[in-house]
């Protein structure tokens, strides 16, 4: 169980609070918004209502005991201004959202150990998932590379991870693979591909794209 503090009970914010106390986390949810505090208290472990643009109500969170800190405030200078406070206050993590490539910037420049950017990320699945017909999810791991849920390659199927050497040839990785919505680990290079089945792989954008044509 990790102690985590999320300051914004925005969209963003209210749902990762919510989702990261269902998890079993011990999450206090705090905005300056009462309307926002006393709809989503009853489902976080504590919430408050205060003005953490000012520094002493953030020290009076007690915010190094955290183990996690997310800044989740739409405002571009008062989430600086918080990330700032925070990193001054000795808080241990901290991790910002982020709007733009610029506030993801002064976010890093403030302190923020970890910016999350779901706007952009969303739409960037959302681009992959409808403009193939055979990328079906996608998990973002940095900005070049992710993994993937793609169809089995036409020129796969009924041959092992051996006979392709998919690694070496295509510089990309199958770690799992789904059937009827079950998803498996490959554990040997023996796997053969099914037609009826999708393959998790992890690699690079440009050498999945290449193999999901």
């Amino acid at each position: 169980m990790k102690s985590v503090l999320v300051i914004g009970a925005g969209k963003f914010g209210h749902h990762l609070a919510e989702y990261m106390c269902e998890m079993g986390n011990d999450v206090m949810l705090v905005d300056k918004e009462e309307k926002l505090i006393n709809e989503y208290a009853d489902n976080v472990t504590t919430a408050e209502i205060g003005d953490y643009t000012v520094k002493s109500n953030l020290a009076a969170l007690g915010v190094g005991d955290y183990d996690y800190i997310f800044v989740c405030v739409g405002n571009f200078q008062d989430s600086l201004v918080i990330t700032d406070y925070l990193n001054e206050l000795g808080a241990r993590f901290i991790i910002g959202k982020a709007s733009s490539l610029i506030h993801e910037k002064f976010l890093l420049k403030n302190g923020a150990k970890k910016v999350i950017y779901p706007e952009r990320d969303e739409a960037y699945r959302m681009a992959v998932e409808f403009t193939s017909s055979t990328i079906f999810d996608y998990f973002k791991l940095s900005d070049d590379a992710g993994i993937y849920e793609i169809a089995v390659p036409d020129k796969w199927v009924g041959k092992s991870l051996t006979d392709i050497n998919v690694r070496k040839n295509h510089n990309v990785t199958v770690i799992a693979y789904k059937d009827n919505g079950r998803i498996m680990t490959v554990k040997s290079p023996d796997y053969v591909f099914s037609a009826n089945q999708h393959i998790i792989v992890m690699g690079d954008k440009k050498n999945i794209n290449k193999i999901a044509r």
